[in-house]
């Protein structure tokens, strides 16, 4: 099932350069092309390791995910297009508009909170049995939503729905992550951001007119059948990507005994890192084949709750580190303004001069398709042909700081954007409804590039640190951006749509130039946090 039809030759070299300290390597400084690209991971000869996967099987996995966050996100981001439904109902019952929009801001919140819980079960047992395990819950929160009765209890099924949906945040990235080598890395996820933004668009851009159709809460109810189908398609079709790797299989000169995860780490003998420019053909007689009966098992070797212990740990201590920090507050600001977005444009465009009926009200998405379609992709495929670029230029060197230059666009296209809706909201009679639709598109690829961007840089930064680098950027990014968005509607009371959403801007623009110095210093803080940044898991 793994094996490829054109099996190549491996080439290995092992670097004759000293092995540096342990304590002051400069982790994520690699060497990307030797005549050609070197594969880091380097590859293994055995048919179950995730990279060796083939292609087919890859963008089935990327699909099987993909559909996974779609979901969970489009019942999330989605009710922004049915506020309209809920706005006169609620108001009868006593709450106020800014009640209502915190059943579209606080899941995020939980979402989160979900990653806090889902990621180190992922490490520690594996990402197949958290993702299935997630998806029974998506379906059983949306039939749960479906059936609501009255505000507080569509807001604890949203919560609920909010703790599932939170896995496509880090979970997904992870399992993307792992299939592709770190040349492929950025195109892998912008390809898998490409599927679940095209999908989700298209489910939140029908959610008015669906819900006109057929009601609010059988929008809900067609969202349960579809994860019912998509938990089926999982359990049967998406295998186990966790897999075992030293250190020294990410260029890392480390004591032997480092590699195994029973040891503390400290041994004498340090384990030769090797530089590989080929892939190595797979071994059938040494390693068991890749069946359809392993790939449906739940999980692979034995569970470490020790592991998932380490990682929140580890998680903790990455977050002193400035580069992660700023990756961080960089990502929470961008996806609260997104979801502040996402927040108002309803009674906006349903409002004079517009007066767009309730039905249509979710037609503001579809400048998502063009981002998804056409954006992604070439920051995608430009970031890893940068990587690429840069390291042979570099004597093969490449540095993880190269995978901040992308970023320069979204960050200008968000803060033009958002301060111009901010504008628009303020004095729609002078603007054009479409400003809507283009301030929802360019800001969500400000986030979204900001995303990937941020997050291929530090797995670029501390390889092996996955899992605690997925919590940081998507579980506390909800929390910060539930921070962001939770008062929104008060906020602009107080404001006015063009100060609320040009303060907005400028903090865009802010941690955008605070870039700046990590791009340029950027290898000196790895050196510096090298000696508690080598971890495994």
């Amino acid at each position: 099932m793994a094996h490829r039809e054109d099996p190549e030759k491996v080439t290995v070299e092992e670097d004759e350069r000293p092995g540096p300290d342990v304590n002051v390597a400069v982790m994520g400084t690699v060497k990307l092309s030797e005549g050609s690209i070197v594969y880091i991971p380097t590859p293994t000869a055995d048919p179950r390791d995730p990279l060796n996967m083939p292609m087919w099987q890859k963008l089935l996995c990327l699909a099987l995910i993909s559909i996974f966050s779609t979901l969970g996100l489009a019942l999330i981001n989605g009710f922004g297009g049915l506020l309209g439904f809920y706005i006169p109902q609620y108001t009868t019952e006593g709450k106020g508009y800014s009640d209502i929009t915190n059943l579209m801001t606080m899941p995020t919140l939980f979402m989160g909170i979900g990653n806090l819980i889902g990621m180190p079960l992922a490490i520690g047992v594996g990402r197949r049995s958290v993702l299935l395990a997630s998806s029974l819950i998506l379906v059983l929160a949306a039939a749960l939503c479906a059936a609501a009765k009255s505000y507080e209890w569509q807001l604890g099924c949203r919560l609920i729905l909010g703790l599932a949906a939170g896995q496509s945040e880090a979970l997904v990235p992870l399992i993307t992550q792992e299939i592709f080598f770190l040349h492929e890395r950025s195109r892998g996820l912008m390809l898998q951001q490409a599927i679940q933004n095209v999908l989700s668009t298209v489910w939140v851009l029908f959610a008015s007119p669906i819900a006109g159709a057929i009601t609010p809460q059988w929008w809900y109810g067609l969202g349960a059948v579809l994860a019912g189908i998509e938990f089926l398609l999982a359990f049967f079709l998406l295998p186990e990507t966790k897999y075992e790797r030293s250190l020294a299989s990410y260029q890392e000169d480390v004591p032997a005994a480092a590699s195994s995860p029973e040891n503390d780490g400290v041994g004498g003998k340090m384990e030769a890192m090797i530089i590989a420019t080929q892939r190595v053909p797979l071994d059938f007689e040494n390693y068991p084949r890749r069946t359809w009966k392993s790939d449906m098992k739940l999980w692979t070797g034995e569970p470490n709750c020790g592991q998932a212990w380490r990682v929140l740990q580890q998680t903790f201590m990455l977050l002193l580190f400035p580069n992660v920090a700023w990756a961080l507050l960089l990502n929470g600001l961008t996806l609260g303004g997104y979801i502040a977005i996402g927040t108002t444009y309803n009674s906006i465009v349903t409002a004079p001069p517009y007066n767009w009926p309730d039905t249509s009200a979710s037609y503001v998405n579809c400048g998502q398709i063009v981002v998804a379609l056409i954006a992604l992709p070439l920051l995608g495929h430009g970031s890893d042909w940068l990587a690429k670029y840069k390291a042979r230029r570099n004597n093969g060197i490449h540095e993880p700081e190269v995978r901040l230059l992308p970023l320069i666009i979204p960050i200008i296209i968000g803060v033009f954007s958002i301060v111009l809706y901010g504008q628009a909201a303020t004095h729609p009679e002078s603007y054009h409804w479409f400003i809507y639709i283009w301030g929802l598109a360019a800001y969500n690829f400000c986030f979204v590039g900001a995303n990937i961007g941020a997050i291929t840089y530090l797995l670029d930064s501390y390889p092996g640190s996955e899992g605690p680098i997925l919590i940081i950027v998507c579980a506390f990014r909800g929390i910060i951006s539930f921070g962001t968005t939770y008062g929104i509607s008060p906020f602009v009371e107080r404001n006015g749509y063009d100060g609320a959403f040009g303060i907005f801007g400028a903090l865009t623009f802010v941690f955008g130039v605070m870039g700046i110095p990590v791009y340029i210093w950027g290898k000196q803080i790895r050196k510096f946090t090298a000696r508690f940044g080598r971890m495994k898991g």
